[in-house]
């Protein structure tokens, strides 16, 4: 869960969105974690295309701050954290996707659909599970972070504190509350990748589709060096 909130901290810190956070681009071998599928990667602040429900959700009347009704506004720390909350429910709690263990129309067809309407007007499912991501989750879901890096910071003090029963056994990465001499060495770190195009190069269609390999070369490389976690872990 750390882990996972800390890399999309990594692309927050280069004011990118990776833009289609959910369970099947999260990779898991053994106890390592990596984020993969770069493709609709883009500046915080671009339209947000991808919008899978119940990983995105449809903007709803009362929510003309993010954008227009019936659209998924555009990329930010609201669309990241409810894709968070969305992949913790499934991965940490519960086993299965929101509403999937529920029938929600006579006919299967109109179940997905059902899911969008429901999500669209902020109607989340009971949670019953462990407390305390549950708690993250509810917060996700409502947008409760101002960023990302907010929501990271909560799940390093969980995991720290050693109070998390993760279901995937993953070890912490380094702290975010780091010293001010640390924090000015990761931000020139992150300069540095922004100087060499890293910004560029994820924001380019034709980069990004028609080379994700290198993109996913490329980021486990920057956020192994921001994180200062040994390149292996993240390969």
């Amino acid at each position: 869960m750390n882990n996972l909130a800390q890399a999309v901290t990594f692309l927050e810190s280069l004011n990118l969105a990776h833009g289609d956070l959910r369970p099947e681009n999260i990779l898991l071998n053994r106890d390592q974690l990596k984020l993969s599928d770069f493709d609709c990667t883009a500046e915080i602040g671009s339209y947000f295309e991808a919008c899978i429900a119940p990983y995105g959700r449809f903007l709803n009347g009362s929510e003309t701050d993010y954008g227009q009704r019936g659209t998924s506004g555009s990329l930010g720390p609201r669309t990241e954290q409810f894709a968070l909350g969305g992949s913790l429910y499934y991965l940490i709690n519960y086993g299965f996707e929101v509403y999937d263990d529920r029938c929600l129309a006579d006919d299967a067809k109109e179940h997905g659909p059902k899911v969008v309407d429901l999500l669209q007007n902020m109607e989340f499912p009971s949670l019953d599970g462990d407390p305390l991501i549950d708690g993250i989750i509810e917060k996700c879901w409502h947008t409760k972070y101002n960023s990302v890096a907010e929501l990271a910071a909560q799940t390093e003090t969980l995991l720290s504190e050693g109070t998390t029963r993760e279901v995937i056994n993953v070890e912490a990465v380094p702290s975010t509350g780091d010293s001010t001499e640390d924090f000015s060495s990761k931000r020139a770190v992150c300069q540095d990748l922004e100087k060499r195009g890293l910004l560029r190069l994820l924001c380019s269609g034709e980069a990004v589709y028609s080379n994700s390999t290198s993109i996913q070369v490329y980021f486990d490389r920057a956020y192994a060096e921001w994180s200062s976690v040994p390149l292996d872990y993240m390969t």
